[in-house]
Parts: structure tokens; sequence; C-alpha cells
């Protein structure tokens, strides 16, 4: 039970047993509604974190918390070694909103291992292991994803990372420089998030996809957070005509619940044998 000033024994007892990792406001969120949240003593506020771009369809969504309690009822989890008929559906549903080619998807539990099964994809499909990243990327926290993210303060206290990751700016000539016979792919944000919300000109979008085309190299789009429809578009690289050939999406795309996805084309997925991933 709780004393009479909630907040104080909720941040004790988080503080003693949770992992600190995280700058705290002290704030306790008990509920929330749509774009609403409330605190414990039942104040109100407007959600503009969105748990970190996850909730976009609100808090408590009714076809959302219907959905869940339904397959909650049903079955919780199916493995990847049987069939199952929603997962099927879910399949051919993502499938068939997403850019043309992406015609197989892999589920996952985050962005983040989206992103790693993408990098393995790469790797295994053209034989080749460097990786080009954009200056101001982010890509997640785990060792792949990380070995792809620039700043910095994230990579320089778990060094060394996995090898064969190379950093660029929006710039063609500099990117054309970095390229070699070992490059596999380059690895985009559409719309880069946390580097400031930028958005790349179309030119240099088109000027890319010819490169790649021209050394025989993958576009592997990034849309974790711009993905979904949050830029008015399903995926932001609708905006740019950018046709990747390997796509990930996550945060949005169960409204809150952790979920993620890659997709790609058919032969990048056939280059991996039974077991390699999973």
């Amino acid at each position: 039970m709780f004393s009479d000033n909630k907040m104080i024994d909720i941040k004790e007892i988080e503080d003693k047993y949770i992992a600190n990792i995280y700058h705290k406001r002290p704030i306790a969120i008990n509920k929330g509604k749509g774009i609403k949240l409330w605190d414990i003593d039942g104040k109100e506020y407007l959600d503009c974190m969105g748990g970190w771009g996850v909730s976009s369809v609100g808090h408590s969504h009714p076809d959302l918390v219907q959905a869940i309690t339904n397959q909650a009822q049903t079955l919780i989890t199916c493995t990847g070694t049987l069939y199952n008929p929603v997962r099927a559906k879910l399949g051919e549903k993502l499938c068939s909103i997403s850019p043309k080619g992406l015609n197989q998807v892999f589920f996952t539990n985050s962005g983040a291992e989206a992103i790693e099964c993408a990098i393995k994809l790469a790797r295994k499909y053209t034989g080749k292991s460097e990786i080009i990243a954009f200056k101001k990327a982010f890509h997640g926290r785990t060792f792949g994803a990380l070995s792809a993210t620039w700043k910095p303060k994230y990579k320089k206290p778990f060094e060394p990372l996995v090898p064969g990751f190379k950093h660029v700016g929006q710039n063609i000539d500099e990117i054309n420089q970095n390229i070699g016979p070992n490059t596999a792919a380059i690895l985009i944000e559409p719309i880069q998030g946390e580097g400031g919300v930028i958005l790349p000109k179309i030119d240099f979008i088109n000027s890319l996809q010819e490169l790649c085309k021209k050394n025989n190299i993958l576009i592997i789009a990034d849309e974790i957070q711009a993905g979904m429809a949050r830029t008015g578009k399903m995926f932001s690289s609708e905006h740019f005509n950018l046709f990747p050939d390997i796509m990930c999406v996550a945060k949005g795309l169960a409204g809150g619940f952790p979920i993620g996805a890659p997709l790609a084309k058919n032969e990048i997925w056939e280059s991996l044998n039974k077991g390699e991933h999973g």
C-alpha cells in the first residue's frame, strides 16, 4: 500500500528496483485516453511524448484494446515453426501497403531488432559486409543498430562495436568516395528523426538510388519513427519516391504494443537458410 504521498512512495520503489537509465520527471502516470494522460492524483496532461513515438492512435484506443483482448483470450504466442491465421493476415496486409517489391516480412519485438535483421539480410544477400549510414542518424541501441547510429555519446562507452560501418553526409560525392567493393548497403532514415527532423532533397534521393543501382548496393529504409502514416503518407519514403530493397518498421505499427518488422524483396529473404535468423 502507498502512503498519503503516493508520488514519494512510487519514486522510492521505482528508483530502488528499476534500472535507473532514464532522466526522470517527478510525475507518476496512472492512465491515458487518446492524447491525454492522468497522474496518480488525477491531474490531466497532454501527452507530447507518445511513448517516444509509439502511441500513434493514442492511449487506450477502443479498437486496439479490443484487438489485444481478443487475441489474449485466443492465443498468446505462436512459434514460427507453426502456421497462424492472424500472423498470415497481418503479413499480407503489411506487404500490401508497403513500397513496391517488399513482398515478405518477418516480425520482431522492436525496431532495433528489425534493424539487426536488415543488417544480416544485407550482408548475407550481397556477400559483402560494409554498411554506409548517415551522420546524425539514429537506428537503435543494440550492437548492430548502435554501430549504425551516429551520435558518439551513445557509442563511445560500448566500443568496440560491430565493424564495417561508415557515416557520411547527405552528399552524393561523399557517398561515392566511401563506396568500395565490400559495400553491401546504404542505411537511411528517409526523414531523420533524432537528428533534427531533417528532410532530404528529392534530387539527392534520386541520385542515391541511381548510385546504388549502378554499384549493386542495397537501400535499407529505416521507417521505424517516420513510418506508419506519421508524416501524412503511410511511409516517409513515399514523399521522395524512394523504393528501398529492405524496410524496417516498428513503433506506430501496433500503437504501443511491442512489435517490429523488417520487410524485403523475396530474393533477399531467400538468401537466408533455415535457422540463420529468428
